[in-house]
């Protein structure tokens, strides 16, 4: 995270709004809060069918691709952030919580606003993470209660044959999805980058989904795989995952590991940087996730 404090507050006109910030820190607070999705669109998802909740998926996945894309060439070119949200159909940014607006805003402005525009994607991506959740869990209960129907009907019995609006409503919003497969550790925030410092003869445990893998600096810095190869680092950036292009490429039989997967910035004085790129997420103990600088 950058702490520069700015002689000038950077002025963004969103709608009829003017948003000031004196700080990206600022602006990354600003945008947190808009990482959920509002309830009148869950309440809108809720009315859709499994096949179009099934549509908005590969959509949403659609578009995280292009994000993911976009970010990993900002590493190395961080300009490049700008022609890229410029060159894009505004409209696929949704108009929740004036994230359209917020899009428009930064694209108006020069490359000085390259940092708050990485910062914009990674919590849009959030957002649409949030999204896919609620739809995952949306679709999930469709599908069993529509199974429970048709059983009940083979049985004789009657049963409605929709599942209540308001019950599925009630338990996205109070009951969400929790995913314990990986116990104590804790999931990466997407597209935010994660500084650790990695001290000489030391492990850190890091699992890709649920692939424990390790990262050693025993022997120079390396990425020890789920098959317990080791692959050094390079200085600069080191791409972990099924692409046959990865620095780090992962056995491509794991589907539930990304193409591209998890981003590595050897930056030297045994310090490294971590992002997450994935679908079902990398994940470190939560007290490296407290711990880190950014």
């Amino acid at each position: 995270m950058l702490n520069k404090f700015f002689s000038k507050p950077v002025e963004l006109n969103v709608g009829d709004k003017t948003l000031r910030f004196c700080s990206i820190p600022d602006f990354e607070f600003c945008l947190n809060g808009r990482t959920s999705v509002p309830s009148k669109k869950i309440s809108e998802m809720v009315k859709l069918s499994t096949k179009k909740l099934k549509n908005e998926a590969v959509t949403i996945k659609d578009i995280e691709k292009r994000f993911v894309n976009i970010l990993s060439r900002s590493i190395e070119n961080p300009n490049s952030i700008n022609q890229a949200l410029r060159e894009m159909d505004p409209s696929i940014f949704s108009q929740d919580h004036g994230w359209r607006g917020i899009i428009a805003a930064l694209n108006e402005g020069g490359d000085d606003l390259n940092p708050f525009r990485r910062i914009a994607l990674v919590k849009y991506m959030q957002y649409l993470a949030s999204r896919q959740e609620i739809i995952k869990y949306l679709y999930s209960e469709k599908q069993s209660h529509a199974n429970g129907a048709t059983r009940a009907a083979e049985d004789g019995e009657e049963h409605a044959d929709k599942l209540s609006g308001t019950y599925i409503l009630e338990n996205t919003l109070f009951e969400p999805v929790k995913d314990d497969k990986n116990g104590e550790f804790e999931r990466m925030p997407k597209g935010e980058v994660i500084s650790l410092q990695l001290p000489a003869g030391k492990n850190i445990e890091i699992r890709l989904s649920k692939h424990r893998c390790i990262l050693s600096n025993k022997n120079g810095i390396e990425f020890i795989d789920q098959s317990g190869n080791h692959h050094p680092l390079i200085k600069g950036r080191n791409v972990i995952g099924r692409d046959a292009a990865s620095t780090v490429k992962i056995d491509s039989s794991l589907r539930d590991i990304s193409r591209l997967h998890l981003l590595i910035e050897n930056i030297g004085d045994n310090k490294i940087q971590l992002t997450d790129m994935s679908s079902h997420g990398t994940f470190l103990h939560p007290s490296l996730l407290a711990q880190h600088t950014t």
